[in-house]
């Protein structure tokens, strides 16, 4: 049974969860979106908007780094760009769909991950951004790609599609029909996808 993972780069815990999600020894759907839409075709609220919620969101995801030993250093250029609104942060996951269509996925994924949560990239000039893909071998123009009508659509409706089925935040897992939402539910996921990963595996 394969799980789906829907996230947004822009998400420090769909980060944290990227780190983990692979020791799930299980195929995995990975589907970008816009969280921001998401949210906002279920009313939800994100965590800036609520400061007390900001403030802990930044102290938990730190506790959690430690306990995973994975470096979280936000990429302070990138919050300010689109605490300003000159960023557009769905660009990253439409580059992530971007990358699926153009087979460098598997390098992308990671790379993008790292460059807003673990790394000091510059995703805001052309340069960086050309920069970002000659240092990881990335031999496709992601983020072209991602500027594209049909790249654009497709967000839209995964987008549409995970409100649809219940997401309101990320990390979201699906296993079947089965929603998880959170970091801190990979244990629940892990065992529900159990007979999945033990099939076939006698004593």
């Amino acid at each position: 049974m394969a799980l789906q993972f829907v996230f947004d780069y822009r998400s420090p815990y769909a980060y944290l969860a990227s780190t983990r999600v692979a020791d799930l020894a299980t195929d995995i759907e990975y589907q970008p979106v816009d969280i921001l839409a998401v949210m906002r075709k279920v009313n939800n609220r994100p965590s800036p908007e609520c400061p007390a919620k900001a403030r802990y969101a930044r102290l938990d995801a730190g506790r959690w780094a430690r306990h995973y030993g994975v470096p979280l250093t936000p990429n302070a250029a990138v919050m300010q760009a689109m605490a300003k609104q000159a960023f557009d942060g769905a660009w990253l996951c439409r580059a992530g769909l971007a990358a699926i269509e153009l087979g460098v996925f598997d390098l992308a994924h990671p790379a993008l991950f790292g460059a807003m949560w673990a790394g000091h990239d510059d995703l805001l000039s052309a340069e960086g951004r050309a920069t970002f893909l000659r240092a990881r071998g990335i031999d496709a123009d992601i983020w072209d790609r991602a500027e594209s009508a049909d790249i654009r659509d497709r967000l839209a409706q995964q987008s549409d599609a995970a409100a649809a089925r219940g997401v309101f935040g990320v990390p979201s897992f699906f296993v079947g029909t089965e929603l998880f939402f959170g970091n801190d539910r990979l244990d629940f996921v892990r065992a529900t996808l159990q007979p999945s990963i033990t099939e076939g595996v006698h004593p």
